[in-house]
């Protein structure tokens, strides 16, 4: 079994943004590590979508793209087509909390962390440009 890579900070920033989203109106659930994204979304009561958190310690215009897992994206669309929902990626920057939606287009390249020495994180990765990203 892979290692688990989510830290404290990690839930910190998914509360945080839960909590402006809940301002907002919409609900979120955590999901199981199984559904690959963190949240499902509610308004009312019923589905909105889907949701997933990340955090990043630059400003959104830092780099040009945003890089995620190719697999994380095939769950987001596979969760968004049979849901008749849309599945987001929400990224705190330090400048601002911005969203993309998972069907937005993107380039495939194989990428990944190098730093903790394990040969699954580096795969195929979808890099969003940060042109589809939307203040929240």
């Amino acid at each position: 079994m892979r290692p688990r890579y989510e830290r404290p900070a990690d839930l910190t920033v998914e509360r945080q943004v839960a909590a402006q989203l809940e301002r907002k109106g919409i609900q979120l659930h955590k999901l199981p590590i199984s559904y690959r994204l963190d949240f499902a979304m509610f308004k009312n009561g019923k589905l909105k979508g889907w949701a997933e958190i990340k955090a990043r310690n630059n400003s959104h215009d830092h780099y040009p793209t945003l890089m995620i897992s190719l697999g994380k994206v095939l769950a987001a669309r596979q969760l968004a087509d049979v849901s008749g929902t849309r599945s987001i990626l929400l990224v705190q920057y330090l400048d601002g909390l911005f969203w993309c939606d998972f069907a937005s287009p993107f380039e495939i390249r194989i990428g990944g962390r190098y730093d903790r020495g394990d040969s699954d994180d580096v795969e195929p990765v979808a890099h969003f440009e940060i042109e589809a990203f939307t203040m929240v």
